[in-house]
């Protein structure tokens, strides 16, 4: 015979709008409270340069802070803006993940409930090899790690801001020059002399660029990245660069495209598909909002 109480002293509900009927879930950009990894939490300064606000989640670069003309206060800390490759040597190297614990100085509104800040103000963030674990966005295509090793290769999408299945750097293919006009709201032209073997990109492609330099207030980070291809010919590709008047110059330098992003240096811990807080961005009212439904992963860096 069972004994039992005879009421439900556990009884427990479902905040509405929070999560499903199951409570295990994420939220993007937030970190563990782990006792070690708490002391990695830096505070970083948006860059004047950024086009898009900072917000929880976003794979980051960082610059050594100077008392230039137009930089912010280097006492604030390091510059910040988002990465556009995993390659520490090149413009733009991801080097941590910018996360919303304690960042109380980061507004919302009815609107947009998403903290988010702009260039020049103060943005939070952890550095890779920290150790801490975090929750990141997530393709929901990731749900066939489950059962895998903890040190499957991963991939990190730099436009989606999300982690992605692995997808290899391979080719690597010099830029003979690069312009951007503002057609459709912004595009970038780079001209090759071939492409390596049998490939040539395909409109939906996304390829990484690295080595450039921009006369544009956006800097070199705005050139550099990961970027849509819209069309391609034999010797040129034609890739999706949204940004206002006078971002983007004269681009130059050793350019290079490489196909796919390489590896993302993390352990997945785990999987959330479905029952997650990521964020959605509207460009056209610059608003963020919370995707309830979302999937994310949890990540030692």
């Amino acid at each position: 015979m069972v004994a039992n109480i005879p009421f439900n002293y556990v009884s427990t509900t479902n905040a509405a709008g929070a999560f499903t009927i199951d409570t295990s879930g994420g939220v993007q950009g937030t970190m563990y409270d782990d006792p070690a990894a708490r002391w990695a939490l830096r505070s970083g300064v948006v860059a004047t340069g950024e086009t898009l606000p900072m917000w929880g989640g976003v794979g980051v670069y960082e610059l050594v802070p100077n008392l230039a003309s137009g930089n912010p206060a280097e006492q604030l800390g390091s510059v910040i803006g988002r990465a556009g490759t995993l390659t520490q040597t090149s413009a733009g190297g991801l080097s941590g993940f910018a996360l919303f614990n304690q960042a109380y100085n980061a507004p919302i509104t009815p609107q947009s409930p998403v903290p988010m800040a702009g260039s020049g103000m103060t943005f939070n963030y952890v550095r890779l090899g920290s150790g801490a674990r975090i929750f990141v966005a997530a393709d929901p295509a990731l749900v066939s790690l489950e059962g895998g090793l903890v040190g499957a290769n991963v991939s990190w999408d730099f436009n989606n801001q999300r982690l992605q299945p692995y997808d290899a750097s391979t080719a690597t293919i010099s830029i003979s020059s690069a312009t951007w006009a503002a057609t459709a709201g912004g595009q970038m032209t780079l001209t090759v002399a071939a492409w390596t073997g049998a490939f040539q990109p395909v409109a939906g492609d996304v390829l990484n660029v690295s080595g450039q330099t921009n006369t544009g207030t956006g800097g070199a980070a705005a050139v550099n990245g990961n970027f849509t291809v819209v069309s391609a010919t034999a010797t040129t590709v034609v890739l999706t660069l949204v940004a206002a008047s006078g971002v983007v110059g004269t681009i130059g330098g050793s350019g290079l495209i490489n196909f796919g992003t390489g590896a993302l240096a993390c352990r997945v811990d785990r999987i959330l598909p479905g029952n997650s807080l990521t964020v959605s961005y509207n460009p056209s009212t610059g608003y963020a909002t919370w995707n309830y439904a979302g999937t994310t992963a949890v990540i030692t860096i």
